[in-house]
């Protein structure tokens, strides 16, 4: 049985992934070389809002962690994605179908995978080949 809509679904999760993770690496060497907390610091003084510099300090670590969280689920999803794909080709559709899940739910931090990931997943699960009938004359 062909399974294109399955194949091509699962390139277009990968490659989502891969825009994401190539965005979110550039966000996080970015926030890493700029001093993000003494920036926070100056924009929060010139309110007239009070915080303290330990709960300045703790969102920014809260936030880089999020950020490098991200990464590290896209880096999964892009190589269990590209693992998907390669069994989807071998004919190994249950394999494939089980692992796009998954990698489906570790991209739970990014929508647009998640969609492109958990779709080709059921599809494969749910999709039946057709049964041949032979006619006879």
């Amino acid at each position: 049985m062909k399974r294109t809509w399955e194949y091509v679904l699962s390139i277009i999760g990968v490659s989502i992934a891969a825009i994401f993770l190539i965005v979110t690496i550039i966000t996080a060497v970015y926030l890493n070389s700029i001093d993000l907390k003494e920036m926070v610091d100056y924009s929060l003084m010139s309110d007239s809002q009070e915080f303290s510099s330990s709960e300045i300090d703790m969102s920014v670590k809260f936030f880089m962690g999020l950020l490098w969280a991200g990464i590290i689920s896209l880096f999964i999803a892009l190589s269990g994605g590209l693992i998907a794909i390669f069994l989807l080709k071998g004919g190994k559709v249950k394999g494939a179908g089980i692992l796009l899940i998954i990698t489906g739910i570790v991209t739970i931090f990014h929508v647009w995978p998640l969609i492109f990931f958990i779709v080709p997943g059921i599809m494969c699960l749910v999709r039946k080949p057709r049964e041949t009938v032979e006619v006879i004359e």
